[in-house]
């Protein structure tokens, strides 16, 4: 009797007990680590797409202020503000941005460096050796689920990686699946789902590696999670073990 108590006990401990397979990230296979090993996986340029915000600077050598382009608040060019979301442009449904002066530009498809240089060379007709910059803004990626800190995270650069993502979440929780992380992408009115394992080297090469703006990142609970096992008060089962072994013992005593 107390055997089957004492290894209930045992068995009940090691359920809620996370093991070091699920928890490392990017493990190597077998003992034997591959240090130093590289894996290739280009960084594309992020491409301008539709609905996309862009903040386009522009400064120049003439005698005129560029900024009379955004009737001194800098919409191009507007060094008065450092609010960003407040003087870019929004790409509209057809790929375009209305710019002062150059009206309807095409902006869709192009990495934000090509659409500096047109923008540039258009507007040498009205400024002397004009310069452009334009970079986006409210770029964002959506972490959920099982992180610490779940919600929507905006970012500066071009792009972020997916372990870039859950930092910024806060990394994931206990008893999140790192085995099993849902990717939702919309891409030409499409909703792509697709499921990394965050313990595989390859994912390295695979195109989920670097996010999109707008992608979300759904981390799944492991079902010891779904069952409540995380839950199980152990001090009370230990405490009834306890208890019932007393107990056990003491009937055998007095039975002799």
């Amino acid at each position: 009797m107390w055997r089957i108590i004492i290894f209930s006990l045992i068995l009940a401990l090691l359920s809620g007990c996370m093991t070091r397979r699920r928890m490392v990230y990017v493990q190597d296979e077998g003992k034997k680590k591959d240090l130093g090993v590289e894996f290739l996986n280009e960084q594309k340029r992020a491409l301008v797409q539709t609905f996309d915000e862009l903040y386009v600077h522009v400064s120049s050598f003439s005698e005129e202020n560029p900024e009379m382009l955004s009737g001194g608040e800098g919409r191009i060019g507007g060094r008065t503000s450092t609010d960003y979301s407040l003087i870019s442009y929004q790409v509209d449904e057809n790929g375009d941005i209305d710019l002062p002066l150059l009206g309807k530009t095409h902006v869709e498809g192009k990495t934000v460096d090509e659409v500096a240089a047109e923008i540039q060379e258009e507007l040498k007709s009205y400024f002397y050796s004009p310069s452009v910059k334009v970079s986006f803004v409210n770029k964002n990626v959506t972490v959920i689920g099982m992180v610490e800190n779940p919600g929507r995270y905006f970012y500066s650069g071009e792009n972020i990686n997916i372990f870039q993502a859950l930092g910024l979440a806060g990394d994931i929780q206990e008893y999140g699946d790192r085995e099993k992380v849902v990717i939702l992408r919309e891409s030409n009115g499409r909703i792509r789902k697709n499921s990394v394992d965050l313990t595989d080297k390859s994912l390295f090469i695979s195109d989920f590696y670097y996010l999109k703006s707008g992608d979300i990142v759904y981390v799944e609970p492991l079902n010891r999670r779904v069952w409540g096992i995380d839950q199980v008060p152990f001090s009370l089962i230990l405490s009834a073990a306890t208890t019932s072994l007393l107990i056990f013992d003491y009937i055998r005593r007095n039975d002799l």
